[in-house]
């Protein structure tokens, strides 16, 4: 790089900056060429001159993801000098550039972190959440460096982020962050409890309260329990061991321990996971719109079958006038006395034959929870098939009380209420089997994650 272009940007002088532009066209393409260089915006931002900086990303926008040969983006440099109002103009030109890895695969967000600059970590996870995702060379995430270097303040800004976080796939994003293993296996829960910071009473209270799992095992099979019990003279350990079987905490002897990856390849395919593998092979080939456009079939055969249980082929008995004669009277050969009553009210029971009733009520009734069936199948997994098959359970009870009222028969009442029941049993335990093979399949995918996470530079 030319000393005059150095100079400019040592200087923030924009203007001398075009002139040597005018004099070279082609002289930040040279810069651009070199893989790892100082380039005229790393100098810009170690001096602070944000004007300068702003000016270089318009004409360069490759310049602010460049690395120079000690492995540092100008957001770093900038960091790193406490240009911090530069590192907010920086965030506001691009939100992506929190995520730019430098040295060891440290992102901005890591420094932050590490510095406890918490108004900054608040700043860059709300621009950009994906960066609470991103991981060091060693698998560290933000929270792990936050413990590792006592910011209990940025872990408590970083744990209070992913509790509030309404995005989609939150939920699972917080369970997974928190549970993340760095190299040696250990959790953040893990890393307080080794590291005996001052703080880490209060890092743990604050984990334990939080969705980590407090008996996760680092690569040596040690809890949290256990760790604390390996060092019993470490202050504060009476009082962590009393939070840590509060909160539910075992020994990891006392833990069984889950089948190797090998060993579940190996072992012979029950029933159940060849249900379970058969419906999620169908699930995985059905697309889109595939999946809407059945859900919209299965949605309009339930209302129909609904439809028809208030409304049957020939209605139903209706009103005071609707008294349909019963078996005339018989008489006591000894007393006397009449036998049975003179009328049988029908009001709201089908008109129909029983035996035409029958059929009705069996094709209608297996379309019905068949389309229930149907829905629960295709509805995306999660938190949302709960909220929905709430109401749907409501709406079967409906339909159960409909077919109670206007069938005329006491073993097609009791067949009504049995038969939901029977629905209900099955779809609890084929669900129950798809979440634990869904289980399995998402450790096996965490695994592969786990062995590529660094080749494409972020975690997922």
């Amino acid at each position: 790089m030319n000393d005059p272009l150095v100079a400019a940007a040592q200087a923030g002088d924009i203007d001398l900056l075009y002139k040597l532009i005018q004099m070279k066209p082609y002289l930040l393409e040279g810069t651009d060429l070199v893989p790892f260089v100082d380039t005229p915006l790393h100098f810009a931002a170690a001096a602070g001159h944000a004007s300068f900086a702003t000016e270089i990303i318009r004409l360069k926008p490759s310049f602010a993801w460049k690395l120079n040969q000690r492995g540092l983006s100008p957001m770093h440099l900038a960091l790193q000098n406490k240009h911090y109002r530069m590192v907010c103009r920086f965030v506001d030109i691009n939100k992506d550039l929190v995520r730019v890895k430098g040295r060891e695969g440290f992102t901005p967000l890591h420094i932050a972190t590490q510095t406890g600059k918490t108004d900054l970590v608040a700043k860059f996870l709300s621009a950009c959440p994906g960066s609470i995702e991103d991981v060091t060379i060693r698998s560290e995430t933000a929270l792990h460096v936050a413990v590792k270097y006592n910011q209990l303040q940025a872990l408590e800004v970083l744990v209070g982020w992913l509790q509030r976080n309404c995005q989609r796939h939150a939920h699972d994003r917080e369970k997974e962050i928190l549970n993340w293993e760095d190299e040696a296996g250990n959790t953040i829960l893990h890393l307080s409890l080794i590291s005996m910071l001052c703080s880490f009473v209060q890092a743990v209270r604050l984990l334990i309260g939080s969705k980590i799992n407090i008996n996760a095992k680092n690569l040596e099979n040690s809890t949290a329990l256990d760790i604390v019990e390996i060092n019993p003279t470490q202050a504060h350990s009476a009082e962590m061991r009393d939070m840590l079987l509060r909160g539910g905490a075992l020994r990891g002897f006392s833990l069984s321990t889950a089948p190797l990856l090998e060993e579940e390849l190996r072992a012979k395919i029950t029933f159940n996971e060849r249900i379970a593998i058969f419906v999620t092979r169908l699930r995985k080939r059905i697309s889109h719109d595939t999946r809407n456009a059945l859900l919209v079939v299965a949605i309009l055969f339930a209302t129909s079958t609904y439809e028809a249980a208030l409304s049957p082929p020939g209605g139903v008995y209706q009103g005071e006038g609707s008294i349909k004669p019963a078996p005339p009277f018989r008489k006591n050969s000894v007393s006397g006395e009449h036998i049975g009553d003179a009328t049988e009210e029908y009001v709201g029971k089908v008109v129909m034959k029983s035996k035409t009733f029958f059929w009705f009520w069996s094709f209608n009734t297996f379309s019905f929870y068949l389309s229930i069936l149907m829905i629960c199948l295709l509805m995306p997994r999660g938190r949302i098939s709960v909220i929905v098959t709430f109401p749907l359970s409501i709406f079967s009870g409906c339909y159960v009380f409909s077919m109670l009222v206007i069938s005329p028969s006491l073993k097609l009442n009791a067949a009504t209420v049995i038969l939901p029941c029977l629905f209900t049993v099955l779809y609890c335990w084929g669900s129950s089997i798809y979440i634990r093979l869904a289980t399995k399949l998402k450790m096996y995918g965490h695994k592969q994650k786990d062995t590529f996470k660094f080749a494409g530079g972020n975690r997922w």
